[in-house]
């Protein structure tokens, strides 16, 4: 919303990357309502979505799929979009897509004599880097990576547009992503790139077992136009810790570098019972000897790919959105190494139609799961009745459900301050409420044991499962 109200300098922001924001903005300004909200984000999600089954099929050509083979992939790929589209409001959607085209120009086998390639590159991991800021280290390492590869692998004519491509495309990255970067280095006084990675940083270290906002107290918005401190939870002073400070830290970084490994596993098992199964063939027609060059090499190129990009969530902390990119290559992956085995005479046509069924199956019962049982939340009615029954407006402060307080704060254009630090004492409970100007305490469940004095329940019962206390018992 910052973009449409003109806060240009509030919306420059070093946790969140502009370019999702960027794609909603024609929309919002043509629809300005915060009710709209959810549903601009699922429609820029779904024309990101389309584009993405695009960009497959461009990467189903680079690898050479068989007609055939391509139409089964994208068959199995819209339930898989049409999930990550309307299952989460984030830009890891749009991440994805743009690294599945970069792929579609980097794994291309005329890269080395292309003169356009570099430049291409260059230009989808800036826009990527503007969906995500993680992606400036992992298309740097990327594509650097790649491009030795193909220059000590090539001939001399080769080596040379290899060295421009190079070239080119670093320089059209960082002249994009530094446009960006000058902005956040200007707002923050100093070289910035991102202010997420100290954050995330911080917050799985010793100190923080759990979300910061469950432990620090209730926490002003950052700015008069945001709805909480996630707008930018950089603001918040965490202690920052290193795992060489002592052998304690050492371990902890050890042991959450294993439990990533571990999540890591499961979540592409979760999305296809076959993920590990078809990293492990690859590793056995890697290492064998009379395995085709070609087949070889676009092996090799996959598992360097996923790799690289899961180590970085390895060494912090993992969500499934974040491995989207992940899942799309091993579907992917699934169906070149049927489609090289049957072409190699590995696989009868019998076979190679059943294991395309096995794995279009393995990889679509999730989504469709998913999306069968997507969960029906009733927060934006809720809100419209808390604005128009209540007239709820101002600052608000919750017990529990962080999240969907949250979004009704956002609803009811108000400010939200977080969980108190003391829920169980009402006198410090509401000296903290009263120190921070909260006008609405929303109390999620057991209001038994609560007692205010300068706050009254407004709801009178009447909304299961919520009870809204108002500072002097008035409707402000």
């Amino acid at each position: 919303m910052k973009y449409v109200n003109g806060d240009w300098a509030n919306a420059i922001n070093g946790v969140w990357s502009p370019l999702y924001s960027w794609l909603m903005t024609p929309i919002l300004l043509l629809f300005y309502n915060p009710f709209n909200a959810s549903y601009v984000t699922r429609i820029v999600s779904l024309i990101v979505g389309f584009f993405t089954i695009i960009g497959i099929n461009k990467l189903a050509v680079t690898f050479k799929l068989q007609r055939l083979m391509k139409r089964y992939l994208l068959i199995t790929s819209i339930p898989m979009i049409l999930f990550f589209a309307i299952f989460y409001d984030t830009p890891d959607l749009l991440v994805a897509c743009l690294l599945i085209y970069y792929f579609s120009f980097i794994f291309e086998s005329s890269y080395p004599t292309t003169s356009t390639s570099g430049a291409l590159c260059g230009l989808i991991g800036a826009l990527a880097f503007l969906s995500k800021s993680y992606i400036l280290p992992f298309f740097i390492v990327h594509f650097i990576f790649f491009n030795i590869l193909y220059y000590f692998k090539g001939c001399k004519i080769n080596k040379m547009q290899v060295k421009k491509n190079l070239i080119i495309g670093l320089a059209v990255f960082f002249i994009i992503s530094g446009i960006w970067i000058g902005a956040l280095s200007e707002k923050y006084d100093k070289p910035t790139i991102s202010t997420a990675i100290n954050y995330n940083h911080a917050i799985i270290g010793p100190d923080y077992l759990k979300h910061q906002g469950d432990s620090l107290g209730l926490i002003k918005p950052p700015n008069p136009t945001a709805t909480s401190v996630w707008e930018d939870p950089s603001i918040i002073k965490l202690k920052d810790w290193s795992p060489f400070e002592s052998w304690e830290n050492f371990e902890f970084q050890i042991k959450n570098i294993i439990n990533n490994l571990y999540l890591t596993l499961f979540l592409i098992e979760y999305y296809s019972i076959l993920s590990i199964a078809i990293i492990i063939i690859s590793l056995y027609y890697i290492l064998k000897q009379d395995t085709e060059k070609y087949f070889k090499t676009k092996l090799i190129y996959l598992l360097i790919t996923i790799s690289l990009y899961s180590a970085g969530y390895i060494l912090m902390f993992i969500q499934e959105r974040f491995f989207w990119p992940v899942i799309i290559l091993l579907m992917i992956w699934g169906f070149y190494l049927i489609s090289s085995l049957y072409k190699n005479k590995v696989l009868s046509a019998k076979l190679r139609n059943i294991l395309i069924i096995i794995l279009m199956g393995s990889f679509i019962l999730t989504p469709v799961y998913g999306l069968i049982t997507y969960p029906q939340t009733d927060g934006e009615q809720l809100s419209k009745t808390l604005k128009n029954n209540y007239g709820i407006h101002g600052n608000i402060a919750s017990n529990d459900g962080w999240s969907e307080t949250n979004k009704i704060s956002y609803y009811l254009n108000s400010q939200y301050y977080g969980l108190p630090k003391n829920i169980n004492n009402s006198s410090q409970l509401e000296n903290e409420l009263m120190a921070n100007n909260i006008t609405y305490y929303f109390v999620w469940g057991d209001s038994s044991n609560l007692t205010l004095i300068s706050y009254k329940e407004i709801t009178n019962g009447k909304i299961h499962g919520l009870k809204i206390y108002s500072w002097g018992g008035k409707n402000i």
